[in-house]
Order: C-alpha cells, then structure tokens, then sequence
C-alpha cells in the first residue's frame, strides 16, 4: 500500500510542476528532486512491501518511506501557502506575476524551505542506505518465509470449517438454478462461474453441486482443484490430473513430476476427450490463471462442465461464448439466523424445541450481532465460533466489541486467521491505484450508502486518479468503481438508468481498511469518544461521526497542519457558530477537502451567514473539494473567485434560489457546481466544467456555447416562467453535453428538440412538466439517446409513435400520463431493455409481435395495466431507482 501513497505523491509533484509555474520558481529542481528520488525508491517497494510482515526491519525501512513521501507534500504545500499570503495577491496581470517571480526566485530561502529540502535529502540519504543493507540481508529470507505463510493460508483455506457441509444453509435457489445449467442439453462444454466477494459461500456452493447425486451422477469422471492466489502452473496440472485419476504405480508419479506445461496439458487433455466430465476449478484470480487449464479441457461434445469460482466479474466474463455467470448473493435476515444457530449449537435443527435454541433472553443480542455480518456467511460462522467457546453469560459483554473478536484481535482461531488472510488477499491484489479508492472508503460510517457520483469527485479531488488518455478523469474514477464492484469489495445499493448511484461496504471491509490506514496514517475516525479524539499524529484525512463541528474544534488542532480531508457525517442536529470555522484557516490550511454536512450555522444580526461562511474558506487556496448541506444560504459573496483550486462546490439542501457572483468565473479549475442557483450569471472561463445543476431560469440561457461550457456533460435546467418562448437553442450547441434534464412549469410547453440534434453526446434526456405533444422526428434529432424520462401530465396522446423509432432508446421512463393505451408497433423499440409506467392511468399496454425484443425489466407502478402474456414474466429489475427521477429542488 505505501507503493500507492508514494505513487500519488509522485504524481502530485509532477503536477505541481506544470500547474504552479508562478509558486514553484526558484525551487523547481528542489521539487524535481524530491520528485525523481521517490521515483528511485518506488521500483523497489513493492517487492519489499510484500515481505515486510516477515522483517521488522523491513517493514521500519517501508514506514520511513511513507513518512517521506508525506514530508515531501507537506514542504512543497506549505511553501506555496507562504508564497501566496506574502506575494502580491491585491494585483492581477502580466507586471504583477513578474514581480511575484522574482520576489519568490529572491526569498526561496527566507521561506525555509531550502534548509527543509536539504534535511529531507539527508533522511532520504539514510533511508537509501537502510535499503541496501535490507536488500541484502533480509529480502530473500523474508521471501521464504512469506511463501511459507502463503502456503499455510492456502492449506487452511482447503479445510476451513466454513467450506464443510455440515453448516450449508440457504443457496436453495442458486442450487437449483446452476443445477439446470448445469445439465442442459447442450452438446458443447460450458462453463458456469459463481462470483462474490471472499467469505461469501462460493465455494460451499460448488461444493455443493459438486457432491449433488442429481448433478454427479450424470457425468463420467469428476474433478476438483483450487487455484487460490499462489500458484505454479505445472503444479495446477499435475493436481488437477490427480483429481480425475490416481496414479498407480512410482514411475507413473515420478513420470508425472518431471512432465512440463505443454506435456502436462496434453496428459490432461488425452485423459478426458472420451469422457463427459465435470470440474471444478475454485478460487480463480486471474484470467491467465487458467487458460492453461481451459486449453487442456476438451470440448469433446459429450455435455462436460466446468465450474469456476471466483472474486472477480471479469474472470468469469473471459470464460468465452458458453458461458452462464451467477453473482452471489448475501444470506437473508432468517438463513443467516439459522446458520448461526447451527455453528452454535451442533443438535440444531431449526426446530424451536427447549434443549437447541439460543437462550431467549440472549436472543435479541445475539441476533443484533448476526444482523452486523449483513448475510456474509463467513462472518456468521466466525461469529458462532467465537460465542461457542464463550459462556452464555459473556455473551452481552462482546456485543459493543464483536468485529475486534471476529477479526481475531484476541481471538485465536483458524476461523478467525481466515478471515483476516481472506480480507488481506482480496487487498494485497489490488493494483496501487485501487488500494487508495478502496482505504478511502473505511472513512464513511457503517452501513452508509454512498452516492456514488459524490465518491468519485472526492476521488478525484484527493488526487488518487491518474488522467487516461481520451478520458475524463471522473471516467476513469468511474472504471475504478465499477473495477472494485467487479472485484466483490464494493456492493451496488442502487442503480439509476444503468448508472451505479449508491454503493455500500460490507463490515468486514470497511473496518479491515480502518485497521489498514491506522499503519499508513491513511485515514482516522473520530466518533465523540475520548479515545478516538484527534491526536498529534500525522493523519491525512479525518472523519467525523455523530459528533459535529463544536466537539472537533475543542480539541488542539496544532498538530494536525499535515491534515488535507476533513469530513463531517449524521451531523443533522448539530448546530454551529461561523466563528467555529476560524480553525479551518487559522491551523488547518493545507485541506483539499471539507464536507460539512447538515451542519447548521448560526449568524449574527450583524453580518450575514452567506459572507461569514465562504470568508472563513476564502483563504484554504489548496481546497479542491467544498460540500454543506442544511444552512439557509441566498447569496454568495465574490470572494468564491479566490479558491484557485477548487473542482467541486456544492451545496446539498435547497431553501430556494441561490445567487452565485460573477466571480465565479474565476474559479477556472471547476468541475462540478451542484446546488439551486439563480441564472443569469457568468460563465465565462469555466472551460473546465462539467457539471451544472440546478439552475433557474425564467426567460432565456443566453451565453456563448463556442467558448463558454465547451466540456459541460450534465446539465439541470428548472424553467419557471410564464414566457412561452423558451428554447434550447444555446443549450443545443454544447457539443459535449450527455445528460439534460429539463423541467417547464406553469406553461405546457411543444418541445421543439431539433436544436440537440447538434448533441451528438447527448445519451440521457429527461423532460418533465406539463409537456404537449411530442415531435415525430424525434428519431432523427436525438439518434443516440439511450435513456429518456417524460412526464405526461397535460398530454393526452400515445406517445409510443414518436418514441418506438429511437434506435439506441435502452431505458425508458413514462410517468403520469393520462391515455387509453400505450401501443408499440412490430419492430418498435428495437434496443429497449428497461420499461417503467409511473403514475400513468393506462388501461393496456400493447405490444405487437417483434416489438420491445430485447425487453428484460418492466416496472409497472400504475393502476392496473394489461399487458401481453409474453410479459408477464419479465421481473421488475434490482436494485434500481424507481422511476429514476432525480429530486428536483421544489
């Protein structure tokens, strides 16, 4: 993991390098110094990193070059906070940035940091000479004994309690669903991958229909095999081949161990082209780790099967044209009871007699702590192991505690070692830029859903996304998201037109990266209670958890300058002084990130909240990232053009229109302004935005789409007007714009939509209001749209006509229409895989024949709606946003 802090280091050098050309002249080789030397250092952290549990003094050697890289931040952070307060920030222009240069070229040393730099090279000179002794002495010991490690975990993790039949409970769906895959009258081989996060049951599920007599029965010759993380292939051969047939005599064995991959494979491939076989191949990790095998399995026509399991999405996704993919789900509230009854007690049966069930009056705590594990089986039977070898009576005592149990803090087990190893590998796999988004989410409170969209921009602003060639960097923050879902560390809360819009992090996981950024001063919670107060360590980011900002600002801020993140969680019921904030700026100046939600702040009769607020922010130049919800703000007050850096501002809660300066446009390096402001105000420079929402408007959006907004790709417009001659001309020429939402009220408003026919990115369109007729052409104006929403409340006519012809229309939303029948023509809606009628007083919807083919979600929240027989099995989908209607702000 210090591989991904000194990575993000390296990376926010080398930015500053190109970005604060003005701040950074006459120390600009000082910081390419620190720059390269991380470098040097990085090539050799890895391989350290992995042995550092074996060698303490490994592991001092990789503390120390985290502490470094940290260091190097902090001196380059602080010098540009003192260039900026003794520069010359009353004047602008060309003269007043050369009198800035020279002034900063001529008290480089009276800043300091000069001396600072040559100290940091001294400690780096030592480290540098710590590693060559380390290198040495201690690396290749330190191997050995970390692959003797790797192989006792592997060996446990063969015969974990868990994995035993003994304690299956649930998977009575899954079984049968996979069993009919399973032996499905295709000739060809297939293969069935089970995917879930570690600890989830998949291997007690393949176990499961491995020793089935419905499903073993029907094949010639089975085999089992586990891959796990280490592994060498010839190995995996020669264990498979074992699996399917013992060798009989010592120069058959002996034969076998001097084979080589390819003979290995051909061994393996002759053994089994006559049979109908079935194989399990559990704990796959990576797509190579088995193309060696799938290439020695034979598609020999004879129905074989293969089973895969794995953590992964896209393992099983590789596992070609035959494939049948089944995503695990957790336990349920009474399956994970009845799993936890059985590990506790043997004779249980689900029978609720008097001699095997769990003591009533320990009953309600002991269901509180079952429901903790949130259906992870793994985490049940540890559970139950632990309360097992604990008298009844101390049962209550661990309530309060029983995640430090499970984790096997004090509490020595092979279950409990299972758990944390399984934990560790899913983590240690992870690439250094998945490491920082995966810690980063121990900050957020247990069983917190988090709005996806809001985690990405906080990944951004944290610095932790590295810019993609041809893509934003919240794309690539995206794929990250959507990597870590696949990898089964982040589950999918709720969707919202194909869209990830809340995800959550199992128990397990968050406190597993708490307990991780505890060693790299990553991360710290601090939840009201003494002993978790700020303390004078070098903590990078700091959440606050039900305690509010009074609480924080009593303790000594003093030694926390080196804090960049501060977030503030279930904060609804506290309330604040806006001189409260004097911390932030006095001894916190170095934030990038501040989150003050439902923090409501009191203001004086003598000034207003609006100009207190964003004056006590005003002078964090480094803040990035800036988000309050529940203060009553109207106005905001010119001097928002002073944050530099700032890439999110955001305001949560509306109590009407907020009037945004013309200064903002200065704030060039905005990507994301979310709130309700009233238009019109300058746009002018903010090239770099992305997100605008909600504004409004009530005549026209007058602006410049050549210069101004040329990267916008959200846009959320309220009309309240009463002119009927609103258009979307202007809005029709941001080329780049992908999502509209757009609301008329008290008018109904004739869309004429031809102007986004120059929105060739525009994928996703919602139009709500009182809304008349639609334009026929709408195929031809939008031909790449993907998702729609309309609201039909003064439309009286079947809109499927105009709608059926878009070619790309995936998702469709249609809420509160008032019409007989929704009639689709065959061949309508070619592309169609989502339908939800919200509100709308239909009486049928008629599909003829060909018509929605590739339907595969129908949501009907309506009065009762006829609709065909070839419909009525299509299942509302999961997970999903009902309607997929954004909040409006009124």
């Amino acid at each position: 993991m210090v591989d991904a802090v000194v990575s993000s280091v390296v990376r926010r050098l080398g930015g500053l390098l190109i970005d604060q050309v003005i701040f950074l002249q006459g120390v600009r080789d000082e910081v390419n110094y620190l720059r390269t030397k991380l470098e040097y250092m990085l090539c050799f952290l890895k391989d350290a990193e992995e042995k550092q549990d074996q060698d303490s003094r490994i592991r001092k050697w990789v503390s120390d070059i985290r502490d470094a890289a940290y260091e190097a931040e902090d001196i380059i952070d602080k010098f540009i906070l003192k260039v900026e307060e003794e520069g010359i920030p009353e004047r602008t222009g060309f003269k007043a940035c050369l009198r800035k240069y020279f002034c900063i070229n001529k008290q480089a040393n009276k800043y300091g940091i000069g001396k600072e730099i040559q100290e940091w090279k001294n400690r780096l000179d030592e480290i540098d000479r710590n590693h060559e002794i380390f290198k040495i002495r201690n690396i290749e010991a330190a191997a050995e004994g970390s692959s003797g490690m790797n192989e006792r975990f592997n060996q446990l993790r063969r015969t974990t309690p868990y994995e035993d039949d003994q304690h299956v409970v649930g998977f009575t769906e899954d079984v049968e669903l996979l069993t009919s895959e399973l032996l499905r009258e295709t000739p060809h081989q297939r293969v069935i991958s089970i995917v879930g996060m570690g600890g989830l049951g998949k291997t007690t599920l393949a176990r499961k229909l491995y020793n089935s007599s419905s499903v073993g029965g029907q094949f010639d010759c089975k085999g089992w095999v586990s891959v796990s993380k280490d592994y060498n292939i010839q190995d995996l051969l020669r264990r498979t081949i074992k699996s399917f047939t013992t060798p009989t005599t010592k120069d058959e064995l002996k034969m076998l161990e001097k084979m080589g991959k390819e003979d290995l494979e051909g061994r393996l491939h002759e053994l089994l082209k006559e049979s109908r076989y079935l194989v399990v191949i559990d704990d796959v990790w990576d797509t190579d780790d088995w193309a060696s095998l799938r290439r020695s399995l034979p598609d020999n026509k004879k129905r074989s099967r293969v089973i895969i399991t794995t953590r992964k999405k896209v393992v099983a996704e590789s596992s070609g044209e035959r494939k049948f993919v089944h995503e695990l789900s957790f336990l349920q509230e009474e399956e994970s009871w009845e799993l936890f009854c059985k590990k506790v007690f043997p004779d249980y049966d689900g029978v609720d007699d008097k001699i095997n069930r769990c003591p009533p009056s320990l009953e309600e705590s002991a269901r509180d702590m079952v429901r903790k594990c949130h259906g992870l089986p793994l985490a049940i039977v540890v559970l139950g192991g632990l309360l097992s070898r604990k008298h009844p009576d101390e049962w209550p005592k661990l309530q309060g505690r029983f995640w430090r149990h499970v984790r096997g803090d004090d509490f020595e087990s092979h279950d409990s070692t299972h758990v944390t190893q399984l934990l560790a590998l899913s983590f240690t796999d992870l690439p250094h830029h998945l490491k920082s988004c995966f810690l980063y989410l121990g900050l957020f409170p247990e069983d917190f859903e988090i709005d996806a969209d809001r985690l990405i921009r906080l990944w951004v602003a944290e610095g932790f996304i590295q810019q993609a060639e041809g893509e934003t960097l919240e794309e690539t923050a995206a794929e990250h998201l959507n990597e870590l879902i696949d990898r089964s560390l982040i589950q999918v809360a709720q969707r919202n037109w194909m869209r990830i819009r809340r995800c959550r992090v199992h128990d397990l996981l968050r406190d597993f990266a708490i307990e991780k950024s505890k060693e790299l001063n990553f991360l710290h919670i601090y939840d009201g209670n003494v002993y978790s107060a700020p303390s004078p360590c070098k903590h990078r980011r700091l959440a606050s958890h039900n305690c509010g900002l009074k609480r924080f600002a009593s303790f000594d801020q003093s030694s926390n300058l080196h804090l960049r993140t501060l977030l503030f969680f279930d904060s609804e019921n506290e309330s604040a002084e806006i001189g409260e904030l004097q911390f932030l700026y006095k001894k916190l100046r170095l934030l990038r990130v501040l989150d003050l939600e439902e923090i409501i702040f009191k203001h004086s009769q003598e000034e207003t909240e609006h100009v207190s607020l964003v004056d006590a922010i005003e002078k964090l130049i480094h803040l990035r990232y800036f988000r309050i919800s529940g203060s009553k703000i109207n106005k905001i007050p010119p001097s928002i053009g002073n944050l530099q850096t700032l890439q999110t501002l955001e305001f949560s809660q509306w109590y009407g229109p907020i009037m945004l300066p013309d200064e903002i446009c200065n704030a060039k390096q905005l990507r994301h302004l979310i709130g309700w402001f009233k238009y019109p105000f300058q746009v002018k420079n903010l090239t770099n935005l992305q997100t605008l929402k909600y504004i409004a408007v009530d005549d026209q959006m007058e602006f410049n789409p050549s210069w101004d907004l040329i990267n916008l790709h959200e846009l959320c417009v309220a009309f309240d007007g009463e002119s009927k001659g609103f258009t979307l001309d202007s809005i029709g020429r941001l080329r780049n714009l992908r999502t509209l939402f757009l609301e008329i009220a008290d008018t109904v408003w004739n869309p004429t939509l031809q102007p986004l026919s120059h929105c060739q990115h525009l994928i996703q369109l919602k139009l709500h209001g009182e809304i008349g007729k639609l334009p026929t052409e709408m195929h031809e104006f939008l031909p790449n749209l993907k998702y729609l929403s309309l609201s039909g409340e003064k439309m009286e006519e079947d809109p499927m006509p105009s709608l059926e012809k878009l070619p790309k229309l995936t998702i469709l939303d249609l809420l509160n229409y008032i019409v007989y029948k929704f009639a689709c023509t065959a061949g309508g809606f070619p592309q169609l895989e989502i339908l939800f009628l919200v509100q709308c007083h239909v009486k049928e919807l008629q599909v003829d024949e060909g018509g929605m083919p590739l339907l595969r979600g129908l949501g009907l929240y309506s009065d009762k709606v006829s609709i065909p027989e070839r419909l009525r099995s299509i299942p509302v989908p999961k997970n999903w946003d009902v309607a997929s209607v954004d909040e409006w702000p009124y």
